[in-house]
């Protein structure tokens, strides 16, 4: 198994430098997370500590968390007091974290992690001001990754916004099926599916490469499920309905307007996750409208997972065309 971007770093219990046995997942704060990983420690992964600690109080404007995960504390002596050390004696962490690039496995690497311990990016290391310069560029552009800026909400519908769960090599793929082979888009009557202007016009692909599901799935299943089970508490085994791939063009003036995803004959579902492919259009939002006026305007690669209850609909789009994976989660 190799953590890429999107993955998220699994919780772990091992002892820390101060005697005591702590949880990673306890012990991070809602920042940005750098985890430092090496098989020995070494001199360098100290130096890079105390560099980091020359800009603490930049580090701690961010809210930027320093971890490390070695398998002895020989050596690391004298570091940043708000730094924790995880003893792997085992190394199972430790090789879990260390795989091999390029075929080579390295001896040591630096995780950056966004705010929910999903990988953003890991580093080699090379010099000490070489490897703390590129990490501080990577927290900034982790941390300015929000556009539109964050914003006060006094109302919104219950529902998980997630980014990264597909890169946009995998999202090229899945549009490149949608443009060999598409049809008119139905929806469910209750019964059975049917083509209905008045509900829903747009062009949809039915992903029947199992090569290419089995890929989707093991993608984006690892890094939907701890969501689900964390901000739903629902943890009961889920499987993935078909994938679809839906396009929405202005030209056609293509839309999907107020539905639920549980009808009668649907009842076994219960998440949906509209995963946009692209980004270059106007319009298409996802709404909720039971929930307020605010829209879901997830970038290429990010989606938003909701419970099938929900009442939502696609807004037109008004420039361009739109792209997006569609599912539902089952019992």
């Amino acid at each position: 198994m190799s953590l890429k971007v999107g993955d998220r770093v699994p919780n772990f219990q091992l002892p820390a430098s101060d005697g005591l046995d702590r949880v990673f997942y306890f012990e991070v704060l809602g920042g940005p997370i750098v985890l430092i990983v090496a098989q020995k420690s070494s001199s360098k992964i100290g130096k890079i500590l105390l560099a980091m600690l020359d800009c603490s109080s930049e580090m701690q404007s961010l809210r930027v968390q320093t971890f490390c995960v070695l398998d002895s504390f020989s050596g690391m002596e004298g570091t940043a007091s708000d730094t924790i050390l995880f003893r792997d004696e085992k190394g199972d962490l430790i090789n879990l974290l260390l795989t091999p690039i390029d075929g080579n496995k390295p001896s040591e690497a630096i995780y950056l992690l966004d705010e929910n311990q999903r990988v953003f990016t890991r580093l080699k290391l090379g010099s000490v001001q070489e490897t703390v310069s590129l990490l501080k560029a990577k927290i900034k552009l982790l941390c300015g990754r929000f556009d539109p800026p964050p914003t006060t909400l006094c109302y919104g519908a219950p529902a998980l916004l997630m980014d990264n769960l597909l890169d946009a090599e995998f999202c090229g793929r899945l549009i490149e099926s949608w443009r060999r082979d598409n049809r008119e888009g139905l929806v469910n009557d209750g019964a059975i599916n049917v083509s209905d202007e008045r509900v829903k016009k747009n062009r949809e692909h039915l992903v029947d490469d199992e090569q290419l599901r089995r890929e989707i799935a093991s993608t984006i299943g690892p890094r939907i499920g701890p969501e689900l089970e964390k901000a739903f508490n629902y943890s009961r085994p889920l499987r993935f309905e078909a994938f679809t791939v839906l396009s929405y063009t202005q030209q056609r003036k293509d839309f999907f307007g107020p539905h639920r995803d549980n009808l009668r004959a649907t009842q076994k579902r219960r998440f949906a996750m509209s995963l946009n492919l692209n980004d270059d259009y106007d319009g298409g939002e996802l709404w909720f409208p039971e929930y307020g006026p605010h829209k879901f305007l997830p970038k290429a690669g990010s989606g938003v997972i909701f419970s099938c209850s929900l009442l939502h609909e696609a807004l037109p789009v008004t420039r361009g065309q739109r792209w997006v994976l569609v599912t539902f989660m089952c019992d």
